[in-house]
C-alpha cells in the first residue's frame, strides 16, 4: 500500500475525479434521503445554533446541508483536495467551515454539541486506527452529545477476527487494491465521465461488531426513528466492471445508519 497511510487513497480517488471535471465524487446536498435523515437527527437533538462536527467529510455534502439548517458547522478530512472544495463551496456560510486534520493521529481542537461520519469509518481497516479514531471522536464531544453515523459499510456475516496490518487484511480478503476498475461521475453540465480507479479499502461490520468497537469507546446506543440501524442503500449507476467486480466478491452492501451518544457519568 505504499509509505502512505492506506486511507489516504481517497485523495488519489480525489484527484482524478476533480482533474475530469467531476462535480461531486460522493454525496450531494440535493441527496434527498441524506437531508431528510440529518433534517430530523437535528431537530430531534435541537442542533440548530449547535455546534456539529464531520469527521471524513469530503466535498462538504452534509456541511451545506446542515449550514443550512442553521448549525455551527466544522468538517475536517484527511484529503487535501477535498478540504480545498469544501472550503470554497463553505465559503458563502458564515456559520461552516472546515480544516486538514487525521483522525487516527492528532486530535480534534475544541468542544462539539455533536458529529456526524457519513461513511468516513468503515474506510478505516486497522484495529488500531479505528480505536484512535473512535477515542478523539469521543474526546471532543460534550457528555451526552449525539454521534451519527450514516451510510456505513455492513454486513451481518462480517469476520470480527482482529486486523493488525494491511498485509493481513488483503491476505483475509483477497481484495485488489492495485488494478484500477471503470467508475462514473458527472460533470456540472450533467455529462457522465468514466475513471479508471483502484478499489479503496473499506471494513464492513456487523451490527453487533460497530456496537462492540462504539461502547468501549465510551459511546451509547440510541434506537427509534429513521436513524435506526439500517437504512436503504444508496442507488448508483455500476458499471459493467464494477458490478463484476461485486458479482465476484458477492458484497452485499446495505449501509447502516445509527445515532449513538457520548455517555455521561451516570450512563
Amino acid at each position: 500500500m505504499g509509505d502512505k497511510p492506506y486511507y489516504l487513497a481517497y485523495e488519489h480517488r480525489y484527484q482524478k475525479a476533480h482533474e475530469a471535471g467531476i462535480e461531486w465524487w460522493g454525496h450531494t446536498p440535493e441527496d434527498n434521503v441524506l437531508a431528510a435523515a440529518l433534517t430530523e437527527w437535528v431537530d430531534n437533538h435541537g442542533l440548530r445554533g449547535k455546534k456539529v462536527i464531520e469527521f471524513a467529510c469530503g466535498e462538504g455534502a452534509a456541511g451545506i446541508i446542515l449550514a443550512r439548517l442553521g448549525c455551527v458547522y466544522h468538517g475536517i478530512d484527511i484529503a487535501p483536495s477535498a478540504v480545498e472544495k469544501t472550503r470554497a463551496r463553505l465559503a458563502p456560510y458564515h456559520n461552516a467551515s472546515v480544516s486538514l486534520l487525521d483522525m487516527t493521529r492528532q486530535c480534534v481542537s475544541g468542544t462539539f454539541d455533536a458529529a456526524l461520519d457519513m461513511m468516513g469509518f468503515h474506510m478505516l481497516i486497522l484495529d488500531a486506527d479505528r480505536a484512535a479514531y473512535l477515542r478523539n471522536a469521543f474526546a471532543c464531544l460534550r457528555s451526552g452529545a449525539p454521534m451519527l453515523f450514516f451510510r456505513e459499510s455492513y454486513r451481518e456475516d462480517a469476520s470480527d477476527a482482529h486486523v493488525e496490518t494491511m498485509e493481513q487484511w488483503v491476505a483475509m480478503t483477497g481484495q485488489d487494491y492495485v488494478t484500477p476498475m471503470a467508475r462514473t461521475g458527472q460533470t456540472r453540465t450533467g455529462q457522465e465521465v468514466e475513471l479508471s480507479i483502484p478499489l479503496i479499502p473499506a471494513r464492513a461490520r456487523s451490527k453487533s461488531g460497530y456496537e462492540h468497537e462504539l461502547a468501549n469507546a465510551g459511546f451509547a446506543f440510541d434506537e427509534g426513528g429513521s436513524n435506526s440501524p439500517f437504512a436503504p442503500p444508496r442507488k448508483r449507476r455500476l458499471t459493467p466492471s464494477f458490478r463484476r467486480f461485486l458479482e465476484r466478491n458477492r458484497q452485499v452492501r446495505v449501509f447502516f445508519c445509527h445515532t449513538c451518544h457520548r455517555q455521561n457519568k451516570m450512563d
